[in-house]
């Protein structure tokens, strides 16, 4: 994935599909949980931060490849910090 790349928008489109099962997949693979579970962590987080899931979503991706901060969507940015930052740091001593 490109690293400047900014979804077009937050809610259905062509790629939000795709955004959601990456996401997913990586809540899945720092949790080892089951994938409607971290459906639901996704949802819940997003709720509790009042941003869109797509926008939480792309900015979990985002923090799990560069995490480098962007102008957009930085409220769903912030929020994945706040929500999964720790777990990133974690899995970063564990594998050194």
């Amino acid at each position: 994935m490109m690293a400047n790349w900014v979804p077009a928008q937050t809610t259905c489109g062509p790629n939000s599909g795709r955004i959601l099962d990456t996401a997913r997949g990586i809540l899945i693979g720092l949790r080892r949980c089951r994938s409607d579970a971290a459906f639901d962590e996704l949802h819940s987080a997003a709720l509790r931060h009042r941003v869109p899931v797509f926008a939480m979503a792309w900015a979990l991706v985002h923090l799990a490849g560069d995490g480098e901060k962007t102008s957009s969507f930085t409220d769903a940015q912030s929020a994945a910090r706040r929500e999964w930052g720790p777990l990133f740091t974690e899995s970063a001593a564990v594998m050194s």
